[in-house]
């Protein structure tokens, strides 16, 4: 023992040499009077060359506690002093003399070692007690660690997870048991790094997968004193995971397997055509059609939009409920209200005496198919988003809501987006339609489906009519390469005339409309024997385009878009045919 002048230290310190704390005394000057050899192994010093040394030289922030304690009288625990070689835990318990704080004894130790946790006061054991069976009774993995990263403290869920006994753990730096290939990466290491929260997925040498979330603990300073590290096994939940992305990824083979089967038994009135690109129409049409959704057909005329709805209907738990259509373009727009919600009796002039329920109450359990809905009012789009917000009407006339449990599909030939933003549709009432889109694209895009359509309207309309006829080689290449504005519709009609009409038993060339001669006609105009300008022969074939264009699409703008020029190009060219005419 190391003690300054007087005997009065001797019954105090008497029993700390043998400490595994260290323990100080200071005197009310701020001297150090005694060290024990803990002490000295903490500073790195022996106790003789402490002894004697101010304490604000030794360690000024333990001065700082010691001089309150002195001034105040009253004790300090649990005070965490941050050294060079260690963190330890500080207690400063003053010592009175003739009725004044003479001394203040200062002892410092690892607060998780069990022969120095008898050093501290009874709270102090009762707190650090109660934490231990708080870490014990965690079925998570639970580790303390130091500023250092070395581990102080885990619990036996902890050893559990890793398989590793307490003393390999314990007392070491994190990065050693890394180095070792326990873990994969340390969550540790990374808070003290980023002083933030950290969470991460481990492997550890066991092959267990583990979450790991770290949190630091800042003193004073603001500095990190501890890493608190929670650890889970995740290693069941991620073979749960793994075999449920398996269960998912069989659930949609089978769900693709399921459409092919129904594209496959679904009859020719209904899957009229062999492209890819309808083909994926009539997937997305089927994958829609078991739920409540709103979808959206859009389409040049006659690419079959109506059909496409009947199969959504027909494929649908509401199959066995009506289908009703409403062609949003032919009601008049002042029966608009009555005929789409109805009306109670004498609502007004010429109405029926018992009234009459409208087009959407007819709907009821069923489809409401909404046709050309871009040709329809400003005036009645409100009407009808109201009641597609609500799926509630009232009849003209009448005062009392029904309600009107119905699937809504509507269809269009126009871009209800430029619709948007021309100001001629409601943008609300649009996104109200636009849940699920379809397009259907145009015949002439489908080359593979003009051909099964001629085989399946020959076979068809010649059955109907007790007419059979074939087509002739140079008239079926005619019909593949015309382009069929009118699209599917134009291709029915055009072979239901020609079975009528042709004269033979072989529908040839010249049995076609002009329309489809076209190109035969540009062929047999061509002068092979005395030659012709090539140039002129060009330009009245790109005019010929241009104006086919124009006729379809409607402005300048969309045929220079479709034809990928400019449209200067476009206006040029047919500026200089309106003048040769004017010639």
């Amino acid at each position: 023992m190391a003690a300054r002048s007087t005997s009065e230290l001797t019954p105090i310190t008497s029993h700390f040499d043998a400490s595994p704390a260290g323990v100080l005394v200071i005197d009310a000057k701020g001297i150090v009077a005694y060290a024990n050899p803990a002490c000295g192994r903490i500073f790195e010093q022996t106790p003789v060359e402490i002894v004697g040394t101010p304490a604000e030289i030794l360690e000024p922030d333990a001065w700082h506690a010691a001089r309150s304690t002195i001034n105040s009288g009253a004790p300090q625990l649990g005070h965490r002093l941050r050294l060079d070689q260690c963190n330890v835990l500080v207690n400063y318990l003053p010592v009175y003399a003739d009725g004044k704080v003479r001394w203040v004894l200062v002892m410092m130790g690892d607060p998780w070692d069990p022969e120095q946790g008898s050093l501290y006061p009874e709270p102090y054991k009762q707190v650090a007690s109660q934490l231990e069976a708080i870490m014990e009774s965690s079925f998570d993995g639970l580790w303390i660690a130091n500023h250092q990263g070395v581990v102080v403290k885990v619990n036996r869920a902890a050893l559990r997870l890793t398989g590793m006994p307490r003393e390999k753990v314990e007392g070491r730096f994190v990065g050693d048991l890394l180095n070792e290939g326990n873990f994969n990466d340390s969550v540790t290491l990374e808070v003290l790094r980023r002083k933030t929260t950290v969470t991460m997925v481990q492997s550890l040498k066991s092959g267990k997968k583990i979450l790991a979330t770290g949190s630091p603990i800042f003193d004073a300073e603001g500095e990190v004193a501890f890493v608190v590290i929670n650890d889970r096994d995740i290693t069941l939940l991620d073979r749960m995971r793994r075999q449920l992305e398996e269960s998912e990824a069989q659930l949609e083979q089978f769900r693709s397997t399921l459409l092919e089967k129904q594209l496959e038994e679904m009859s020719d009135d209904h899957f009229m055509c062999r492209s890819r690109a309808m083909r994926e129409v009539y997937e997305k049409a089927l994958r829609v059609a078991p739920t409540n959704s709103t979808v959206l057909i859009t389409g040049e005329s006659g690419v079959g939009k109506s059909m496409l709805a009947k199969l959504i209907h027909a494929k649908s738990p509401r199959a066995q409920g009506p289908f009703v259509r409403v062609d949003c373009a032919a009601i008049p727009s002042s029966l608009f209200e009555s005929e789409l919600f109805g009306y109670e009796r004498g609502a007004f002039t010429g109405a029926s005496s018992r009234g009459k329920p409208g087009l959407v109450e007819l709907a009821h359990q069923g489809t409401l198919f909404l046709d050309e809905i871009g040709e329809l009012p400003p005036e009645h789009q409100v009407k009808l988003l109201r009641f597609l917000e609500a799926r509630r009407m009232i009849r003209v006339g009448g005062s009392v809501e029904k309600e009107v449990d119905t699937r809504v599909i509507a269809a269009t030939n126009k871009d209800l987006a430029a619709e948007v933003e021309a100001k001629r549709f409601r943008h609300d009432l649009f996104y109200r339609f636009n849940v699920v889109p379809l397009f259907v694209p145009p015949l002439r895009e489908r080359p593979s489906d003009i051909l099964y359509l001629l085989g399946f309207f020959l076979k068809r309309l010649g059955e109907e009519n007790q007419i059979h006829k074939q087509l002739s080689p140079e008239a079926r290449t005619l019909m593949l390469n015309y382009s069929y504005p009118g699209n599917v519709r134009e291709l029915e009609n055009i072979v239901e005339r020609v079975l009528i009409l042709s004269p033979g038993e072989e529908v040839r060339p010249e049995d076609l409309p002009g329309e489809v001669r076209k190109l035969q006609d540009h062929d047999q105009n061509l002068d092979w024997e005395q030659g012709f300008d090539l140039r002129q022969r060009l330009r009245d074939l790109e005019l010929e385009w241009i104006r086919e264009a124009l006729r379809r699409l409607g402005t300048q703008r969309k045929v220079a878009e479709h034809l990928r020029v400019s449209q200067s190009t476009i206006a040029r060219r047919l500026q200089e045919e309106e003048e040769a005419l004017i010639q």
